[in-house]
């Protein structure tokens, strides 16, 4: 059966809803999409499918994000109020033409995305608005917009997260700030990188858009590779990929100090050699030495890809009117519950009257009362358990001394000062931290006792290592049948199982960076953000969650480059029906009247703008003149933000690392920490019955194992003395 058989799912149509009903949809939950008359704005979209144009179901965006949805034409407020009081979750937009008609609805779980800031439906201006668009794209070029839709997809997925949690906490009201969300999803760590006075590729103190220089693209004999040198074992997977050229091995560049000190011409002498191999020569021996690479893929070269197609991420559909086509699967393996099968997305109306409604199973349950063991390193799953740690949730992080965290090694003080990490300390907020030296049998059987108790385990470690510590799933479920289980590594199962990865390479593998772009940049260099891993586990957490609810035991398989993939579903439809490769269409978008990024006063100040009607545009040209560049090339990008918004026009600055510290928004808590200070940190976008759940401090690293042992396992203290004794636990 499917996950969520039975789970009813009122999405009003909206494109800041949209992805969440996706979500849903993909798990097997029944989502009817509420239309009026005229459709949802994305059936409107372009591309269309080639000679159909006229369809109501044409568009690419709307075929490509509204897979097994149903459709229902609501006329006035009654038919709505009948439709949503059988149903167990409403997703809602502020900005809805229902809105108002929802304030009475008997619905269990309502949330709501609103839009406080007025920045409207475009791309553009709630990238903008993330601090996300002033890490992206060259730096002697406009800031470059995203593909498809990751503001609104950001707060969609924080919508659907909070969905579930409301169904298990017994049914509430939950508001998603769009311009929060966006920030949570796409920038969490600038704010706190600002107030540790430090920076990180392009965030922070010092926010600016570095082109390829934070994580380098070299051209190869037939296209581009991605390379990631961090640490002084990958200088030497990096040489050996590269023959253990003389230059690199023996001479002065052999120094690290020296490779700094002279990263461009170190750059030059090694794009030549690079140069002369293909991307695929140069991804797989480099990944077999243990060098994190990957290709800077085309959308083609995407679904081409041997690992891609055996993982079968896109799947062939065939549509009732436009025959067979790929679409992107949704982006989680769930090995307990049946996969849902891909159903196309739904014609104007076509789902008639909702039936009565089902039982689904699922049940309360208080998040305070479960324990999630997190196995974790980076940003991905630690990110996701920290948001269970803040809604409430016993979140049990297993590290140590011996094998750091890698985003432990950049402390305040240098390399070891492993406390005081701005974005591991971001990422980890309200988890405790039990410090167990996993090279010792004592020190693994102490995680297994754990993980026989947990309620959910939580991974992305490499492929193999939870195996050899017997605490992968098959493991764990013969001791804790009910164990719900989420792995998540940047490639996942398959031809790459085991690759190595950060979220820079996988925005390249997925076609992500390839699309990231102006269309006359030099070739495409995306972003320096992590993308995907702020969304990629965060989403994940819906099965989670889900299953949780429905007390069953479940395996949770989220590739992240799938999840990147996921949220460019749209434009890897309209390749499908493209000959070549699709380009990178930079700020522009042919559905608004106006869409793009423009010159403020100062250095390098830009804003966002994005005309939706003919009333804006009239306001608009009223306002400014026909030329909005000149116009705002004589204002400060702050004030010409405020004007436009005093004429009602969508618009943004390109928010920057000083723009964030100066914000003033409860979403930012101040909180204190033992080593580090009174710092600032980004906290939930939500609000609980218009409550914001509190912000929890990080641990320090193994500042409660003593707790655990005792109060968790039951542990005797002279067992714990003595492990502590040993380092077997405690360093």
């Amino acid at each position: 059966m499917d996950l969520l058989a039975g789970f009813r799912v009122v999405e009003i149509a909206h494109p800041f809803t949209e992805f969440a009903g996706q979500i849903f949809a993909g798990l097997g939950a029944e989502v009817w999409l509420v239309e009026t008359a005229d459709g949802s704005p994305t059936r409107s979209r372009t591309p269309r499918v080639p000679g159909a144009e006229s369809s109501s179901r044409a568009s690419l965006a709307f075929l490509a994000r509204n897979t097994n949805k149903r459709s229902i034409v609501i006329e006035d407020a009654r038919a709505l109020t009948e439709l949503c009081n059988g149903a167990d979750v409403v997703l809602d937009c502020g900005s809805s033409v229902w809105h108002a008609a929802l304030t009475n609805v008997e619905t269990p779980v309502v949330v709501t995305i609103t839009d406080r800031l007025g920045l409207g439906n475009s791309s553009i201006v709630g990238f903008a608005a993330s601090g996300g668009m002033a890490s992206s794209g060259w730096a002697d070029r406009a800031p470059c917009n995203a593909p498809s839709w990751l503001a609104h997809d950001g707060a969609s997925i924080y919508a659907a997260v909070m969905a579930m949690v409301a169904t298990l906490n017994g049914g509430g009201r939950v508001e998603v700030p769009y311009e929060e969300a966006a920030v949570a999803s796409i920038t969490p760590w600038t704010r706190t990188l600002m107030s540790y006075g430090k920076q990180a590729a392009g965030q922070g103190i010092n926010t600016v858009r570095m082109g390829d220089a934070g994580f380098p693209i070299y051209a190869t004999a037939d296209g581009y590779v991605r390379i990631l040198l961090a640490t002084t074992k990958s200088w030497g997977a990096f040489v050996g990929m590269l023959g253990n050229p003389p230059d690199l091995t023996e001479g002065p560049f052999a120094d690290a100090e020296f490779r700094r000190e002279n990263a461009d011409a170190l750059k030059l002498l090694s794009a030549e050699l690079i140069s002369r191999q293909t991307t695929n020569e140069l991804f797989r021996r480099g990944q077999a030495l243990g060098l994190t690479i990957s290709p800077v893929y085309s959308l083609e070269e995407f679904r081409s890809d041997p690992h891609v197609r055996e993982r079968e991420v896109i799947a062939e559909v065939n549509d009732p009117e436009f025959g067979a086509m790929d679409l992107v699967r949704p982006p989680f393996r769930l090995t307990g519950a049946d996969v849902t099968q891909l159903r196309p997305a739904p014609a104007l109306g076509d789902g008639g009257t909702a039936p009565r409604h089902r039982s689904h199973g699922l049940a309360s349950r208080s998040l305070a009362d479960l324990t999630v063991l997190q196995l974790g390193v980076g940003a991905v799953v630690p990110e996701a358990a920290s948001m269970l740690a803040l809604l409430g949730a016993n979140v049990i992080k297993v590290e140590s001394r011996v094998h750091l965290d890698f985003l432990r090694n950049v402390g305040l003080n240098g390399p070891l000062d492993y406390d005081n990490c701005p974005n591991f300390n971001q990422l980890n907020l309200g988890t405790r931290s039990l410090a167990v030296d996993l090279r010792t049998e004592e020190g693994v059987d102490v995680v297994r006792q754990l993980a026989a108790r947990a309620d959910v385990i939580m991974e992305n470690m490499r492929g193999g290592v939870v195996e050899r510590w017997g605490l992968d799933y098959a493991s764990v479920r013969a001791v804790n049948p009910d164990v719900v289980y989420l792995s998540s590594q940047g490639f996942g199962r398959g031809v790459y199982d085991g690759f190595q990865s950060f979220g820079p390479n996988l925005q390249t593998f997925s076609g992500t960076t390839h699309l990231w772009a102006h269309a006359d940049d030099p070739f495409p260099v995306g972003t320096t953000l992590n993308h995907p891993d702020h969304v990629a586990g965060k989403q994940a957490l819906v099965p989670v969650l889900a299953a949780l609810a429905l007390r069953k035991g479940l395996f949770v398989e989220a590739a992240q480059f799938e999840a990147a993939a996921s949220l460019i579903s749209d434009r890897l439809l309209e390749q499908f029906y493209t000959d070549g490769p699709i380009a990178g269409r930079g700020n522009g978008d042919a559905d608004f009247l106006l869409h793009g990024c423009f010159p403020c006063e100062g250095e390098d100040a830009w804003i966002a703008v994005a005309v939706e009607s003919e009333d804006q545009q009239s306001r608009l040209t009223e306002a400014v003149g026909a030329d909005i560049a000149a116009w705002t090339s004589t204002r400060s990008a702050p004030d010409a933000e405020t004007e436009l918004r005093s004429f009602g026009i969508p618009c943004s600055r390109v928010v920057t690392g000083d723009d964030m510290a100066a914000n003033r928004s409860s979403l930012f808590a101040t909180l204190p920490h033992p080593t580090s200070g009174t710092r600032d940190y980004t906290g939930l976008p939500v609000l609980i019955e218009g409550e914001r759940p509190g912000a929890v401090r990080p641990p320090l690293l193994g500042e409660h194992t003593e707790e655990i042992l005792h109060g968790v396992l039951g542990m005797d203290e002279t067992v714990v003395a003595d492990y502590v004794a040993r380092k077997v636990v405690g360093y």
